[in-house]
């Protein structure tokens, strides 16, 4: 007891609600105690917040008094308590009687204060036979070492009103004896000793992992205090390079403020050289004129002076007059110098970057290229965050691994924004890896997979020709679908042929007239996300939905010029949920969603006569211009990006073209019907190459129109004139 410093042992048992000692201190989850009226006044509805770790807590069915009593700090109280009674600060009265007499003795087996009436009594008590009593004096004044200490507080089953000495596991709850026998029977239950060193080592077990939990947590707080030391060192080194960045950025603007001026000074000199020379001319000329004007001095002179001088005065007069006419008597030169600054702001200082760039993106708007090309990619650097850091400058290097496992470097180029342009030369087709390293150190983004496929080719002959044994008529439109079923509408049979992917004839359906699953002159055909096929019906001035058994879904629009309207239909595709139809009649392409509702219209008072449409590897609508003969890119939401080709016969130009298609790779094909041919332009519109010439043979056409790609690579064209379907 002697041991009890009891300001400490005050401090740790005050509880921190109400700054007092506390008074049936209460468990939280969180294993910070308060009292049992604290916790009351802490709760808000059903929740409390601890004060000490912000936990919430929702408060048990029955309310505080049901959180976990803290025995320990329970007990401590006692001590506390007891050890102030001992030492004298607090009143002390007898704990048997409720007389005023003075204590006089202690019992520290039951911890009793005693007067001297009850002391008598305690001494002569049979109950009490053995009990040291300790005058308080001598326990006070320390001549007796007796250890002191609060006697546990006995706790009685609510129900039996019995000492709870048994402890049952099964329920997690100290029980009387009666208790086990009535409601705890076939519980696993035991004394409560026996059970508390049970618990004891249970315990014990449990705690073992605290140990190395706390040595993690203290490896940890030197790491981070170590960090805090390196992070101020950082900070320091970079600030020194702060300070060297601006001192050479004001020793470059000093360099440049007197290269101006240097320029300035050279300037001046030789305006002042030629203004020199110009006086110097005309002080001549001034020189002489003023001599002239002794002329005067004839009407003086006798009359054989005057006749002499006349033939002299003439000659000199004109030359006079001739250098005076020759003369320059303006200035040859002016004060028009001015200093333009820079109509820029000064030039950003620089950009603290938060952690390393290792984040940094690579785009591209398509991971597949040609055999042959140089495919740039551009690499946008950016911090842990994710932060773009336009100002950054780093050093920058990219790998090509070839499939092969040759490693080549690819060029890099420093767009001064904090973005940088890497190429390279794709001499081989396959799979190949960009790895990027950013300061000796790979980005996340890398590698970035890139596939090469080999180059558009002379093609001679097709691998197969399809014309439904001669019966197909005028075959225009063509559009694949889900593994590999297409579809191709022929405008003179009014009807549509399914194929599967081995090219066979599935079905055919559809005839001539005005009722829903007839067409009259069907011209494009594409399917959606769920193998409908959407049906541009020419002459019935709408589209309709078909299922691939040719069972009628749906259909809209009408013959007319307002919105949603068709004048006459030709080219349509679908993408993410839209339906794009190129109306030639109306000179636009009208937007729809997959239902027939209107959405929008592209390209009005810009294209001519659209004939097809089609979605490129960029997200960007293509528009093949009969008219015209170009094609145009539009966004999806309508916005103008640009056209390329111009009517004409060679490469690369266009007449009369009626159908395109666009590759995984951003290669655009298009049909050029009246060259009677297929060209082939990458996405930015440069002719990659052609192919085909007019006539019947294999390899030959007559007026192409529709034309579309396979999933495996191949090209099906509508050669209409030859009435069928080559496969290239």
């Amino acid at each position: 007891m002697a041991a009890l410093d009891v300001k400490k042992a005050t401090d740790s048992l005050t509880c921190s609600v109400c700054g007092q000692i506390f008074k049936n201190p209460k468990y939280l989850p969180c294993h910070h105690s308060y009292c049992e009226k604290c916790l009351e006044k802490m709760q808000v509805q059903s929740k409390i917040i601890c004060l000490e770790c912000r936990r919430e807590t929702t408060v048990p069915a029955g309310g505080v008094k049901n959180f976990d009593n803290n025995f320990l700090i329970n007990r401590s109280v006692d001590e506390l308590i007891l050890k102030r009674k001992v030492e004298g600060e607090t009143e002390v009265k007898c704990d048997k009687c409720t007389g005023e007499d003075l204590v006089e003795t202690f019992c520290p087996d039951c911890t009793m204060f005693l007067c001297h009436v009850c002391n008598e009594c305690h001494k002569h008590s049979y109950r009490y036979r053995g009990h040291t009593i300790v005058p308080l004096v001598n326990l006070r004044s320390k001549k007796e070492d007796i250890s002191v200490q609060p006697k546990p507080k006995v706790m009685l089953c609510k129900e039996h009103k019995n000492e709870l000495n048994y402890y049952c596991e099964t329920c997690e709850e100290l029980v009387c004896l009666y208790c086990t026998v009535k409601e705890h029977n076939g519980h696993n239950h035991d004394t409560e000793k026996k059970m508390a060193n049970k618990q004891r080592s249970e315990l014990k077990d449990i705690i073992v992992p605290v140990e190395g939990i706390i040595k993690d947590l203290s490896e940890a707080h030197d790491k981070i205090t170590d960090m805090g030391d390196k992070i101020q060192q950082q900070a320091g080194e970079v600030d020194k390079k702060i300070d060297e960045h601006y001192v050479k950025l004001i020793e470059k603007l000093k360099e440049q403020k007197e290269e101006v001026k240097q320029r300035l000074g050279e300037i001046v000199s030789q305006k002042e050289k030629k203004m020199a020379a110009q006086l110097e001319e005309i002080k001549s000329t001034q020189a002489q004129a003023r001599s002239m004007k002794e002329v005067d001095a004839v009407k003086e002179r006798s009359d054989e002076e005057a006749f002499s001088a006349k033939k002299p005065v003439i000659d000199q007069m004109k030359e006079l007059t001739d250098k005076y006419k020759k003369l320059n008597i303006t200035p040859v030169e002016s004060n028009n110098m001015k200093f333009y600054p820079r109509k820029v702001q000064l030039p950003q200082f620089g950009q603290l970057v938060e952690g390393d760039l290792s984040y940094s993106q690579i785009l591209y708007s398509s991971r597949y290229t040609r055999e042959g090309g140089q495919p740039r990619f551009k690499i946008i650097t950016k911090d842990i965050k994710g932060r773009s850091c336009l100002l950054a400058s780093s050093q920058v290097s990219v790998q090509v691994e070839w499939s092969t496992g040759e490693v080549t470097t690819a060029q890099v180029r420093d767009n001064d924004d904090g973005s940088y342009t890497t190429s390279f030369v794709a001499k081989q087709a396959g799979e190949v890896k960009l790895l990027v390293s950013m300061e000796g150190e790979q980005i996340k983004a890398s590698p970035y997979t890139v596939v090469i496929h080999k180059s558009y080719t002379a093609v001679d002959q097709p691998s197969k020709v399809i014309n439904n044994n001669g019966q197909m008529g005028q075959p225009w439109g063509i559009a694949f679908g889900r593994d590999g079923m297409w579809a191709v509408a022929d405008c003179n049979k009014h009807c549509i042929y399914v194929f599967d992917s081995e090219d066979q004839l599935m079905r055919q359906f559809g005839c001539n007239g005005k009722h829903p699953g007839q067409f009259s002159c069907p011209i494009g055909v594409a399917f959606d996300s769920n193998n409908y096929l959407y049906v541009a019906d020419n002459g019935n001035h709408r589209v309709q939905m078909i299922d691939v058994n040719g069972n009628y879904l749906l259909q809209f629009g009408v013959k007319g010029k307002a919105d949603g309207l068709f004048g006459s239909i030709y080219g349509i595709t679908v993408y993410n949920d839209r339906v794009y139809v190129a109306d030639n009649g109306n000179h636009c392409i009208p937007v729809f969603k997959t239902n027939g509702e209107f959405c929008l219209t592209i390209g009005l008072g810009q294209v001519g006569g659209p004939h097809d449409v089609a979605i490129s590897s960029s997200n960007h609508l293509l528009v093949v211009d009969y008219s015209h003969s170009c094609v145009y890119t539009f966004t999806l939401d309508g916005g103008y990006v640009g056209k390329f080709s111009t009517k004409g016969t060679a490469r690369g130009e266009l007449d009369r073209p009626y159908g395109l298609t666009a590759d995984i790779n951003g290669f655009i094909l298009v049909t050029d019907s009246c060259n009677h041919r297929v060209s082939i332009f990458d996405q930015n519109g440069t002719s990659i190459h052609c192919f085909g010439s007019e006539g019947e043979q294999k390899g030959q056409f007559n007026h192409p129109n529709g034309i579309a790609i396979s999933p495996n690579g191949g090209i099906y064209i509508c050669d209409s004139g030859n009435a069928r379907v080559q496969i290239f």
